[in-house]
This record gives C-alpha cells, sequence and structure tokens, in this order.
C-alpha cells in the first residue's frame, strides 16, 4: 500500500517536473520577447516582471521534490566522504527531519496564508492585478511532495542495514 502511494506521488511530481522545466522556457521566452521589443521598437510587456516572479516560484516549488528525490542537488560532502557510514546516516537522517520542519512549515504556514489571501480576495497592486492566493498556493503544495520525500528519506535511512565491515 505505501509503495503504491509512493508511485502515485512520483507520478504527480514527475508531471510538476515536467512543468516546471515548461515554466523555466516560458520564461526564457518571455523575458527574451521583452528585451528585444525593448532593444529594436521601444517597446515592453508590462507584465513580464510580475509573471516571471510568480513563476519563479511554480518553477521552483514543482520541480524541487524530485531533485531531492534523484539526489540531484548541490552538495558539499568534502567532510561527509570522510566519516563511517553510521554517521553518515544519522547526519543523513537529522537533515531530513530538519528538512521535514521547513517543508511542513511551508505546508501549514502556506496553506494559511493562501486561504486568507482568498478570502480577503488580495491582489497585487500593479499592471495585471494578478490574484496572489493562486500565487501563494503552489507554496503548501511544494511543502506537501517535499514532506513526503523527507520523511521516505527517514524512513528508507533507518530501515536501510548497515553494511558490515571487511578489514
Amino acid at each position: 500500500m505505501f509503495q503504491r502511494f509512493q508511485k502515485i506521488i512520483d507520478g504527480i511530481s514527475d508531471i510538476c517536473f515536467g512543468l516546471s522545466f515548461a515554466t523555466l522556457a516560458f520564461i526564457t521566452l518571455l523575458v527574451s520577447a521583452d528585451v528585444s521589443l525593448r532593444l529594436f521598437f521601444d517597446k515592453s510587456i508590462t507584465w513580464t516582471t510580475e509573471i516571471s516572479e510568480a513563476l519563479i516560484l511554480y518553477m521552483t516549488f514543482l520541480g524541487t521534490e524530485k531533485v531531492l528525490r534523484e539526489d540531484n542537488h548541490v552538495k558539499v560532502d568534502i567532510l561527509t566522504s570522510r566519516l563511517s557510514e553510521k554517521t553518515r546516516r544519522i547526519l543523513n537522517i537529522v537533515s531530513a527531519c530538519i528538512g521535514l520542519v521547513v517543508s511542513l512549515f511551508f505546508l501549514i504556514f502556506g496553506t494559511i496564508t493562501a486561504w486568507s489571501f482568498y478570502r480577503r480576495g488580495i491582489y497585487n497592486p500593479s499592471a495585471t492585478e494578478l490574484p496572489l492566493a493562486p500565487v501563494i498556493a503552489v507554496i503548501p503544495f511544494g511543502g506537501l511532495l517535499l514532506s513526503n520525500e523527507f520523511l521516505r528519506k527517514i524512513i528508507t535511512n533507518l530501515k536501510t542495514p548497515l553494511q558490515k565491515r571487511t578489514e
């Protein structure tokens, strides 16, 4: 049951990662178009900055879980590579616990903030008057995916047996 649930979450995360990549491509095209219009025609797309800012938030929170799951994030292992497997595993559990707390913070307070913005009808006072609740809503969603992955890392590190030393 747990593995089936994880496969579903992984599928959702893979889709989100694809959306994150598409978002990056769209931001790149949008900013390039805006710069080109300003350079050649002295015109600008007024909503470029505002939309790009919102999409950068989406790109970050939609893509982070897969990067963490596949261990493709930046790591400085100059110290940890010299530690024993047991010590490394303890540090992995501690860092995953810290990540879980931060992810839960994103989930809980992101949900509270998004709901509050939705109920009060908060808009960004700008050219597009973008409603902020849908912009902020990606934070708790990303926090949920990240919480799941950090929990999985904790469980995996606790369940995996230590390798016996052969000397």
